[in-house]
């Protein structure tokens, strides 16, 4: 897990400490993930250090257009919550997203089968 942080880290361009004083970013951060868990407890934890707001919505029955304050969302979902390929995606439909995202744990490989983009399968 401690990977995964950092790759968020870096992937959200924080790969630089924030010192204490400095003030947080101003981007609006939401996570759609599995609410109340250690893993989504661990993530928020870490993205309010560094964002000014971070909120956190549960991916089941997600309404994507609930996003709408966000400047980006992290949307993580596991292959282990899934009922692959059959689930929609969280996010709705491709051609209505319209917010910058992260993907994280197997949520790119579910969005991209759903969506039918070029990695989304073989």
């Amino acid at each position: 897990m401690t990977r995964l942080f950092a790759f968020t880290i870096a992937t959200l361009g924080l790969a630089l400490p924030v010192a204490a004083s400095e003030p947080a970013l101003p981007q609006r951060v939401l996570f759609v993930g599995n609410k109340d868990t250690a893993r989504t407890r661990a993530f928020v934890q870490l993205l309010e250090k560094h964002f000014a707001s971070v909120h956190v919505a549960a991916r089941q029955g997600f309404d994507p257009a609930s996003a709408g304050d966000a400047d980006v969302v992290l949307l993580d979902w596991s292959q282990s919550d899934a009922n692959f390929p059959n689930d929609p995606s969280p996010l709705g439909e491709r051609s209505v997203w319209n917010k910058p995202t992260v993907f994280l744990g197997s949520a790119g490989l579910l969005v991209a089968v759903r969506w039918q983009t070029v990695g989304g399968s073989g």
